[in-house]
């Protein structure tokens, strides 16, 4: 029985999960779309979505044992302990001024959204955190790096915003990326059939560990997370401060991330998507709704297209590339104004790296190489990797990315751009 690291990321719209070995490549992947992701009590779907997962990846590699756990997830979402759910893209009423911090706004919002379930409630969980407590028991917060402290939130900080004693305390602890949580509970055992004591891992934020598992961890190196939202990261030696670019501290000590959200390009599509199935009255995959949209093949085929949805869907791609590319143009001349090597090629994670067509589109539009790594879910990935520094498989996160992250494929554009 080969042994593994069980990963699992919480999405958006979907949990993931799959056995990673010592490898680039997974052993076996499953994905759980969420059914109720617009009830109150979204959250407690995740551990009966995990069950329904381990099934999958149990029929498809029977005899894979899991050595440990390793879960990331979306954040700043949040959760009280009956499940009750902020996501990190509802809205939500909040008056905090402090502008350094991503989750104070979120914990506020989720006080005057939700009063009755804050003030009822003894803890408040980000979105991994909460799978892990309902999994181990275990009550923490994971930091990716001590540097965010402050981008999370510091008792100065909430005294500032009017946060009480009692209403501090909801705040659990901070652990480190990489952390031992604890072991899979009997209750936990019951729900998902893992195994009672399993040893499970911290992994951390999706964006903090989608840069471990596409290795963004060295001057100049990027990445393009796509999914429900995308977001462009570029790694650098100190902060690009410069205007659009979110800039937060990377992984490693001393190096920073430089980062462009673009919020519902994966959703977008997603939704358009689901009006093509409509029209057609069947289901269709996303390699042939982009083929459908951009080549003129129709007679070799028995799907049609109407015009007004093949002129809205390219109008979605040409949306949607540019603003990939107005978002690396900002990165690049952020680099070029801060006398730092300017990135010219990036790595693509998610399902959409696994379409060749979509790709290439990408690529032309960019005028830059494109990289496919050969786990395409670099939150997967990145768990991996935690999990296995911890285990003490590798010295450090920087030598597990370098051996556990391997390019599959390299797209280059037709039109390359002046790289000097």
């Amino acid at each position: 029985m080969a042994d593994c690291i069980l990963c699992i990321d919480i999405g958006t719209s979907s949990l993931k999960a799959a056995y990673m070995a010592d490898s680039p490549k997974s052993i076996a992947f499953a994905r759980y779309n969420f059914k109720n992701s617009n009830t109150k009590t979204f959250a407690n779907e995740w551990i009966y979505g995990l069950a329904e997962a381990l099934k999958e990846l149990k029929e498809k590699s029977p005899d894979t044992g899991i050595e440990a756990i390793c879960i990331s997830g979306n954040g700043p979402t949040l959760c009280s302990e009956d499940g009750t759910t902020l996501m990190w893209n509802q809205e939500a009423p909040t008056s905090v001024q402090n502008s350094k911090s991503i989750f104070l706004p979120r914990i506020d919002g989720f006080r005057k959204k939700y009063p009755t379930e804050w003030h009822n409630t003894n803890y408040i969980f980000s979105g991994p955190e909460f799978l892990i407590h309902q999994l181990t028991g275990a009550i923490l917060t994971i930091l990716p790096e001590e540097r965010y402290e402050e981008i999370y939130w510091t008792k100065e900080q909430l005294n500032q915003e009017g946060f009480s004693d009692i209403e501090i305390k909801k705040l659990p602890s901070f652990v480190k990326s990489g952390a031992l949580a604890g072991k899979i509970n009997s209750k936990a055992a019951e729900i998902t059939g893992l195994l009672e004591g399993t040893l499970v891992f911290c992994g951390g934020p999706d964006f903090i560990v989608a840069l471990l598992g596409t290795d963004t961890l060295d001057t100049g190196l990027m990445c393009d997370r796509s999914g429900s939202s995308e977001g462009i990261n570029l790694c650098t030696p100190e902060p690009l401060n410069y205007p659009g670019i979110r800039v937060l501290p990377s992984i490693i000590p001393g190096m920073w991330n430089a980062g462009i959200i673009i919020p519902d390009t994966g959703s977008r599509f997603a939704t358009f998507k689901e009006k093509v199935e409509h029209y057609l009255k069947e289901p269709i995959t996303h390699k042939n709704l982009i083929t459908l949209i951009t080549e003129n093949n129709e007679k070799d085929s028995n799907i049609k297209l109407s015009e007004e949805l093949k002129k809205e869907g390219n109008t979605i791609i040409y949306d949607v590339t540019h603003q990939l590319w107005a978002a690396i143009n900002i990165l690049q001349k952020a680099s070029e104004h801060a006398s730092i090597p300017k990135p010219k090629s990036i790595t693509i994670t998610g399902g959409q790296a696994l379409n060749e067509k979509w790709t290439q589109i990408k690529c032309d539009t960019l005028c830059i190489p494109i990289t496919v790594t050969e786990c395409v879910d670099a939150e997967l990935a990145g768990d991996n990797i935690l999990a296995r520094v911890s285990l003490g498989y590798y010295d450090s996160l920087e030598e597990a990315a370098f051996a556990l992250v391997k390019k599959s494929k390299i797209y280059t554009p037709k039109m390359p751009a002046d790289q000097d």
